[in-house]
């Protein structure tokens, strides 16, 4: 394959992984949704980012091991505390902290998705940066259609504060579905 070939099909990956990983959508949303500036959610998607592509390319690079059923779980663990979170913070001011954190996790998690899928070695870098693109462009997109359904509803202070402790109950029996699910395989 050529060089445009590989950052095709990678950013491809990367779009398919976030669209199709209900676990990182579900993370995105549970962190977003108490979120009414821009600003904020910007943040939170930086701290992800910079996260996840560190322990991705350690672990794609053979440098931290890889151990599934635990990241799996782990990343099921990190959805519920942030939908607890979601209780008992009012701001998310300093939620790209706690968003970095976890990103560490999830990109392990992303690390064992790309390496069932493989990586042309003679293009391990651009590989894992396509890859990484990828994830990005779809994590963009959701909060590009998802942030300005949530700002709008805002205004609707009653109603949306019902939706939005409706939301994170939700999100924490899914998580906790999952966590169970994942240990248990």
């Amino acid at each position: 394959m050529d060089f445009f070939s590989i950052v095709f099909m990678y950013i491809n990956l990367g779009l398919e992984h976030i669209i199709t990983g209900y676990d990182h959508l579900l993370f995105l949303f549970a962190l977003i949704i108490i979120s009414d500036r821009l600003v904020e959610v910007l943040k939170i998607v930086t701290a992800f980012t910079i996260a996840h592509s560190i322990t991705l390319t350690l672990a794609a690079l053979g440098m931290v091991p890889i151990y599934p059923k635990w990241i799996e779980a782990g990343i099921a663990l990190t959805i519920a505390y942030v939908a607890v979170e979601n209780f008992f913070v009012k701001t998310s001011k300093w939620r790209w902290f706690l968003t970095f954190v976890f990103g560490l996790i999830h990109g392990l998690g992303f690390a064992s998705a790309i390496s069932e899928i493989g990586f042309d070695r003679q293009y391990t870098v651009t590989s894992l940066v396509s890859f990484n693109v990828g994830i990005e462009l779809g994590q963009l997109a959701v909060v590009a259609v998802v942030l300005p359904l949530l700002l709008k509803f805002r205004r609707y202070e009653g109603a949306y504060r019902l939706f939005f402790q409706g939301a994170s109950v939700c999100i924490l029996l899914i998580s906790g579905f999952w966590f169970v699910e994942r240990i248990m395989a």
